[in-house]
C-alpha cells in the first residue's frame, strides 16, 4: 500500500490537475471569428436614496469592475477597451458593451466582519446591452447577485457571468 508521506502529495496533484484554477469564462472560438474588438460602457445608472456612505462604496464598487471587466474580456480573447462616455465610441472600435447599474445596496462592512453568516450582505443589479457597430442591439439582460462577501465580489461574479454570456453568444454565430 502507499505511505502516507507519497499519497497525500499524489491526492494533491490528481486534484490540481482535474479542478482547474477556478471558473472560466470560455474564449471567442477563434476559428469562427477572430478575436472581436469590444468597448466596454459602465454606467452608474440612476439610483435614489444612496446617502454619501453608500454613493462612495459604490464608486469603489464600479472602478474595481471596469479594471476587472477589461481583464476578464482580455483573458477571454477581446481586445477591450473601457471608455468614460458614450459619446467617446466610434463604431470602427468594435462591439459596444454597455453595462448599468439598476440597483446597489452596499452592505455594511462591519456587520460582514464582526457578524459573518451574511449579515451586512451587499447587492449589484445591472441591466446589459451588446450592440453592433451599426448601432443594432445583439442581446440585453439583466442580472444581479448578493453575497456576504462584498460589493467588489457581486462586481466580480456579474462580470464573468457577463463575459461567459458574450462569449457563448458569438460562438453560436
Amino acid at each position: 500500500m502507499f505511505k502516507k508521506s507519497v499519497l497525500i502529495p499524489l491526492l494533491f496533484v490528481v486534484l490540481l490537475l482535474f479542478a482547474g484554477c477556478g471558473p472560466q469564462a470560455g474564449n471567442v472560438d477563434t476559428q469562427k471569428q477572430n478575436a472581436k474588438p469590444i468597448v466596454v460602457l459602465v454606467n452608474e445608472g440612476q439610483l435614489k436614496d444612496l446617502n454619501g456612505e453608500q454613493q462612495y462604496e459604490l464608486n469603489r464598487v464600479l472602478q474595481w469592475m471596469k479594471r476587472d471587466i477589461i481583464k476578464q474580456l482580455k483573458r477571454a480573447r477581446f481586445e477591450a477597451q473601457l471608455i468614460e462616455r458614450k459619446q467617446d465610441y466610434r463604431p470602427e472600435d468594435g462591439l459596444l458593451w454597455t453595462m448599468t447599474v439598476k440597483d446597489f445596496n452596499a452592505g455594511n462592512r462591519a456587520l460582514r466582519a464582526f457578524v459573518g453568516y451574511g449579515a451586512g450582505s451587499s447587492s449589484l443589479d445591472m441591466k446589459y446591452d451588446l450592440q453592433s457597430p451599426q448601432g443594432q442591439s445583439l442581446d440585453n439582460w439583466e442580472d444581479g447577485v448578493g453575497s456576504s462577501k462584498g460589493g467588489t465580489y457581486c462586481a466580480q461574479t456579474l462580470n464573468r457571468r457577463g463575459v461567459k454570456r458574450i462569449v457563448s453568444y458569438l460562438n453560436k454565430q
